[in-house]
């Protein structure tokens, strides 16, 4: 038998705001303010323009089709580049070609350059990753501008100590996740900030195993630990088994998928199957996700829906199933 099975609530939702700020240099000292920010329970000081009244921009959904593929090779697989990639640019286009503001740990006079602050979020056990970037320039430059564009990469954590072969970080390619239309002009006696704010939003926690993990600078991301438990496994009650993420129904592990672009959102699909060795009148699917994130607790959900054989009579039961997640561009 066949069906295929779409998780209920499997939608993340990808949002991005963006403003443009220019000050006169004598404005330095009191326009940055420090504000707080909020990793889960715990609170940490950013050096950080205002954020308010910020504008929508458009997410690239391509780019980010090519970002939640290369991290979920990355996780599924602990496969993908161990060269450092850089956590964020902004390229802005001028009338005389393209500046771009390259990663920076810090805001700093006489320079150009990105720095990205997180924030993670819980309400109601849905849960939110927010990253700001914010782009400076504090040179002489001067220049206008008519568009911008955020690239962003995600990273994942493998600690293989247990079995004698080190850690190491699995990275993405940096890539375009957000643009827009902008016009702005800044004088050789202004400086610049940019404020563009990047949302994951309303995440179940079964979903966060999916989330790719942008990198940041209070080093948050997906940890995986040879000879732990598997991350992720799908379960098929065959009537007979204790149907419980642990328990001994059939289950097998997420291995290959797919990724595509449908309106302006990214699908994620993962084509599964389990021998069920007799038939019964509903199988019932469940997915249990662990996730284990890098100074963050561990975080374990699950999810289940029902299938209705499309068959009957068969000598062998095998279910087949297709688990579908879709990131959506705002």
């Amino acid at each position: 038998m066949s069906q295929k099975l779409v998780i209920r609530n499997e939608i993340v939702r990808v949002k991005g705001r963006v403003k443009v700020i220019t000050i006169k240099k004598d404005e330095f000292e009191k326009f940055l303010q420090l504000r707080k920010l909020k990793i889960l329970d715990k609170e940490y000081e950013a050096l950080m323009p205002p954020i308010d009244s910020l504008q929508k921009n458009t997410i690239d959904v391509n780019g980010l089709a090519t970002l939640v593929q290369q991290y979920i090779i990355a996780v599924i697989f602990g496969a993908g580049t161990k060269s450092t990639t850089t956590p964020a640019q902004m390229v802005l286009t001028t009338s005389g070609g393209s500046i771009t503001l390259s990663y920076a740990g810090n805001i700093g006079l006489n320079s150009q350059g990105v720095t990205v602050y997180m924030q993670v979020l819980e309400d109601n056990n849905n849960w939110t990753f927010q990253y700001y970037y914010v782009g400076f320039d504090t040179t002489n430059s001067s220049y206008s501008t008519s568009q911008l564009e955020l690239y962003v990469s995600a990273y994942q954590y493998n600690n293989y100590n247990k079995c004698g072969d080190g850690s190491f970080y699995l990275y993405t390619n940096a890539v375009r996740i957000a643009y827009t239309s902008t016009s702005f002009t800044k004088s050789n006696d202004s400086y610049l900030f940019i404020v563009w704010l990047i949302e994951f939003q309303n995440i179940p926690p079964y979903l966060l195993y999916f989330t790719p993990m942008l990198q940041n600078n209070v080093n948050i991301t997906l940890r995986k630990c040879c000879g732990g438990p598997s991350l992720n496994s799908v379960y098929f009650n065959n009537g007979s088994c204790n149907f419980v993420c642990g328990g001994n129904c059939p289950s097998t592990s997420l291995g290959g998928f797919i990724t595509y672009v449908q309106n302006n959102s990214v699908v994620l699909e993962f084509p599964i199957t389990a021998p069920l060795n007799t038939g019964v009148s509903n199988v019932e699917v469940l997915l249990c996700t662990s996730s284990g994130f890098l100074n963050m607790p561990t975080i374990s959900g699950s999810t289940s829906a029902t299938l209705t054989p499309p068959v009957s009579g068969a000598t062998f039961y095998v279910a087949i199933a297709t688990i579908t997640i879709t990131y959506q561009g705002s």
